[in-house]
């Protein structure tokens, strides 16, 4: 015969043991189940959405990470973003909820499964197309500049504080100064904090070459809490890298090889650490991969080519470099093997558009922050267009996800 306090103990290990297994179902399950699950209860909600939770679920190894391309469709003459179902890209999907609008003109990230949007008149929103979570950013603030300095570009980068926890975007506003002739930069930085939802002006930025420009990344070149560009001078050469540090907020600028500055190039993540696609423009044909070992250090990884195939180098898929081939077909060439590999996916010909190739993994990170002012995300311009029109009336995401449940 069990005494009281023998049957509460049981009872206790009992609850454990179910608690235990309820876990490691929902660490199996994707997110699409999950948020639904959130409304079963708040004991449930309240394990979903906890932070230690987030994490585990992000690195689970059934949360495959997968290659997504904006590729074109030739019969319907439109751009698609294509979901492979495999490290060997032997097939795609193409999901509806990452499909992005053409007034998209640039997408940074995703960082822990958030993406950046940029709008044609530079507006900016986050966001998680997993959770359907879509946040407007406020706009910047107004700066008053010398007459004689006129816009010239805006680069941006968008990243996670490791120290903090908080996502940040930087923008970066290039002014020429025109009452010189020898190029002359002035850059201006703003940077959003997603935990306050505001910008701010970054007033002491570190070292800024005035002659230099940094360049729009092909693919996300965040890593390690650090967002990189390549830098040219007044053509299309590499001239050096330039690094923004999440945590610490400053610059700082990173030689190349001197063989490397008379070629273009542009910076991909590889292994959790960037690397440098070099290329020549008058001999399409070979490409070279440097790895940066530290900071400044670089090491020629691999020499891919001579092959006539190559149109455009595009980033590092674990062992592969992604290409555009003349073919008109994306192609993977496998730096280990020397094997190569056409996709299904296509580009279109006789055009400037380079495809945009991401490493993508479904999260359940939240980016509501600051005043809740998230949006549900259905991948048409509408939304966007709202978004971007209502900053300051818009329904809280709260309660788009009670009323329309979304799948």
């Amino acid at each position: 015969m069990l005494t009281l306090d023998a049957k509460r103990s049981e009872s206790l290990v009992s609850l454990d043991l179910i608690e235990d297994v309820l876990l490691e179902i929902f660490l199996r399950l994707p997110v699409k189940t999950l948020v639904r699950f959130k409304c079963v209860c708040k004991h449930w909600h309240t394990i979903i959405e906890s932070q230690s939770f987030v994490k585990q679920h992000f690195s689970q190894r059934s949360n495959q990470e997968r290659l997504l391309v904006r590729h074109y469709k030739r019969n319907e003459d439109l751009h698609a973003y294509a979901l492979f179902v495999d490290d060997i890209c032997s097939g795609f999907e193409e999901p509806a909820h990452l499909q992005m609008p053409n007034m998209i003109l640039e997408l940074l990230g995703p960082v822990n499964g958030v993406f950046c949007l940029v709008g044609q008149s530079r507006d900016l929103a986050l966001l998680n197309p997993a959770t359907r979570q879509l946040k407007p950013l406020p706009e910047l603030p107004e700066v008053i500049v010398d007459p004689h300095l006129l816009f010239l570009d805006n680069v941006l980068g968008f990243g996670l504080d490791p120290l903090s926890g908080d996502y940040k975007v930087i923008s970066v506003w290039y002014l020429w100064n025109r009452s010189v002739i020898a190029p002359d930069c002035h850059p201006i930085t703003f940077v959003y904090n997603l935990g306050s939802d505001s910008w701010r002006i970054l007033e002491d930025v570190g070292c800024f070459e005035s002659s230099y420009r940094a360049c729009r990344s092909i693919c996300n070149t965040y890593t390690n809490g650090v967002y990189y560009w390549t830098m040219e001078f007044s053509n299309t050469n590499v001239a050096a890298i330039l690094s923004f540090d999440m945590a610490t907020e400053k610059f700082k600028e990173i030689q190349v090889p001197d063989c490397l500055k008379s070629k273009i190039g542009h910076l991909t993540v590889h292994n959790d650490s960037i690397a440098l696609l070099s290329y020549q423009l008058e001999r399409n044909d070979l490409c070279e991969v440097w790895l940066m070992e530290k900071e400044g250090s670089w090491n020629r990884g691999a020499v891919v080519g001579p092959c006539q195939a190559i149109n455009w180098p595009l980033c590092l898929w674990k062992n592969n470099l992604l290409i555009e081939a003349d073919s008109s077909f994306l192609m993977l060439y496998n730096i280990c093997t020397k094997k190569r590999q056409l996709t299904q996916a296509r580009v279109k010909k006789n055009t400037s558009f380079i495809s945009w190739v991401f490493s993508y993994k479904e999260s359940l990170v939240s980016i509501k922050g600051k005043g809740d002012n998230c949006m549900f995300w259905d991948a048409s311009p509408d939304i966007l267009t709202i978004a971007w029109e209502n900053k300051d009336q818009l329904t809280s995401c709260r309660s788009y996800f009670m009323k329309d449940m979304y799948y």
